[in-house]
């Protein structure tokens, strides 16, 4: 705990704090314990929680924000590398405090005065055996996010899995998690999806009724999850080949989004609707659901090279690599494949994903006679898809391909 108190926030609590009991708490004194680097901070006063938030803001310097609470008050101070939250449990002792906590391994609290340790439900113990392990009986009945925060401290932490008994607690309180507001759903589901562990959470989500129950509204049913596993691992061995390993993290984690709602179709269930209702209640934003829905429609890459490349050009420069990667996961294309298409894509490179004009607009309007408007849009469209697919490679080529749609009437159809 000793790296706790070289932080010059908790020195500066503890010093401001005085005779006050003052304790830090949660995942930064489990972190410490763990010899990882903490990042934000939890520390529970016995009375006077606002004046000691307050000159600590000031002291800092950091920004005040209250942050109200039901039970008891509590205070976030913010500044460039800190965030520290301090509640005042004021007529609550500490155990009281900790028994209202989610898991053993977060129950654990630091006294800054005697530099002791409080653990009262056996949380260093679950620490040294990496359990995942339920405070009381009644740990997700208060709040059901914590069915996603089990999940997610699964793959926050390599090697803790749950123990049987907190499985069965969180099942039993799958059906509650839509009360929950969408935005706290959206970041702890995030959180899971975005990392490249996001398997080891689905796991325990659809262990405990949540996948692909949350996206069916069957909360609670179990359905077996191994194939929607295998891809999960598939789709992150394929992302460590060489053209993938620099892929946008969006788009990375849009197509683990991806497997998760294609896997849908395999239980009866429509990909598609699903991902609309996830955007209604806020689990996903419009931007992340357009890209996942982009990934939903593809099919098996075609054979042919100018076909391949506009199906690049429509990808885009950021999702390409993490397309692939989610048609290789789910087996519509092998990996020999996979590493040809990325080979014209890196070859190619801007010929494909935004190819400098030939003609301009202007020049297109001269030679054709054709007027600003839709007509000469559509006219612009066939000519950059001519161009993608390679058919055009110069401003001389572009000049006879336009000319050629005017002296054949060709509808102008991209």
């Amino acid at each position: 705990m000793l790296a706790l108190l070289a932080l010059p926030a908790v020195s500066q609590l503890a010093e401001i704090a005085g005779r006050t009991p003052c304790h830090l708490v949660g995942g930064a004194v489990r972190d410490a314990a763990l010899g990882r680097e903490v990042h934000d901070l939890d520390a529970v006063v016995e009375g006077g929680g606002e004046g000691i938030a307050r000159r600590l803001a000031a002291r800092l310097p950091a920004r005040f924000v209250p942050l109200g609470g039901k039970e008891f008050p509590a205070f976030r101070l913010v500044a460039d590398d800190l965030e520290l939250d301090i509640w005042d449990r004021s007529g609550m002792s500490l155990q009281e405090d900790l028994a209202r906590r989610d898991l053993t391994i977060n129950a654990i609290a630091y006294d800054l005065a005697t530099h002791e340790t409080v653990d009262p439900f056996g949380g260093l113990a679950d620490l040294n055996r990496r359990l995942l392990r339920a405070v009381t009986p009644k740990s997700f009945a208060g709040d059901p996010l914590r069915l996603l925060r089990l999940a997610r401290l699964a793959v926050q932490l390599p090697g803790f899995v749950p123990v049987q008994e907190t499985l069965l607690l969180a099942r039993v309180s799958a059906f509650a998690l839509p009360t929950v507001a969408g935005e706290r759903i959206r970041d702890e589901l995030g959180r899971i999806v975005g990392s490249s562990r996001a398997a080891v959470g689905v796991k325990i989500l659809a262990e405990i009724g949540l996948y692909p129950g949350l996206w069916t509204y069957a909360l609670g049913e179990i359905v077996p999850s191994g194939r929607v596993i295998d891809r999960l691992d598939a789709y992150e061995r394929i992302s460590e080949e060489p053209w993938a390993r620099d892929t946008d993290e969006a788009a990375r984690t849009a197509g683990r989004w991806a497997l998760l709602f294609a896997e849908l179709r395999e239980h009866g269930g429509g990909a598609e609707s699903a991902l609309a209702r996830f955007v209604d209640r806020g689990y996903l934003s419009k931007a992340e659901a357009q890209a996942i829905g982009y990934l939903l429609a593809l099919a098996a890459p075609p054979e042919s090279e100018p076909d391949r490349r506009l199906f690049l050009h429509r990808l885009g420069a950021q999702l390409w690599p993490a397309a692939l990667a989610y048609l290789g996961a789910r087996g519509a294309t092998s990996i020999q494949d996979a590493r040809s298409l990325a080979e014209l894509a890196e070859r190619a490179g801007t010929e494909i994903f935004d190819p400098p004009r030939l003609l301009s607009s202007e020049a297109v309007r001269e030679i054709t006679g054709v007027p600003a408007g839709p007509e000469l849009g559509r006219l612009l469209a066939v000519l950059r898809k001519a161009q993608v697919s390679g058919e055009v490679r110069s401003a001389a080529e572009a000049e006879r391909l336009v000319r050629s749609f005017i002296t054949t009437g060709t509808p102008f159809a991209p």
